[in-house]
């Protein structure tokens, strides 16, 4: 169970939140977007999205130890987002990696491109506070990669399956209690 209602309370924004994008897979009608034509290619894809993802996430880690607007992100994230269980955590992670990839590569990516739709995914993650800046360009590179697994690979699915996983591993991260202070919250 969470701490007091505010993980709670996050659950309903992101479902309120994400239910639109969601709902683009209806009203919208992505061109083909969770078909599979080909189950080796997209054998193949999910393979590159979990080793892109492991990759991701190491970098994450690597960032958030040792650089300084890493450490910074890591705990304004650890802050905003409070104590959160792993069900949550995998709640979050699968509303989010379903709505952004429905709406950015499903939707907006068959009709916009690559670019125009990697800037709209990075811009979508811009930070309240400037010093957080490097987030978006992140976010930026991360849609590029991800419209390019969505391209390669003919299907949305491996695009899902790294979102998921790094918001999946990374949130459960940022759960972690600090190693410096492991004992005061035993």
């Amino acid at each position: 169970m969470s701490d007091g209602p505010f993980p709670h309370r996050l659950l309903l924004i992101a479902a309120i939140f994400y239910t639109p994008m969601l709902a683009g897979l209806f009203f919208l009608r992505a061109p083909g977007l969770l078909r599979v034509d080909d189950w080796t290619r997209l054998a193949f894809g999910l393979t590159v999205a979990c080793g892109g993802s492991a990759g991701v996430v190491a970098l994450s880690r690597w960032s958030s130890r040792h650089t300084g607007w890493g450490m910074r992100l890591h705990e304004e994230f650890r802050t905003v987002l409070g104590t959160l269980t792993s069900r949550e955590i995998l709640l979050l992670s699968l509303l989010s990696a379903f709505g952004e990839e429905i709406l950015f590569r499903g939707v907006l990516h068959p009709r916009l491109g690559l670019w125009p739709t990697a800037l709209l995914f990075g811009f979508f993650h811009f930070p309240y506070r400037r010093w957080l800046l490097p987030w978006t360009g992140f976010a930026l590179v991360l849609g590029v990669s991800m419209g390019l697994l969505t391209d390669w690979f003919g299907s949305l699915w491996p695009a899902l399956l790294l979102h998921f996983m790094v918001n999946y591993f990374n949130l459960h991260d940022l759960a972690r209690p600090h190693a410096d202070n492991s004992t005061d919250r035993a």
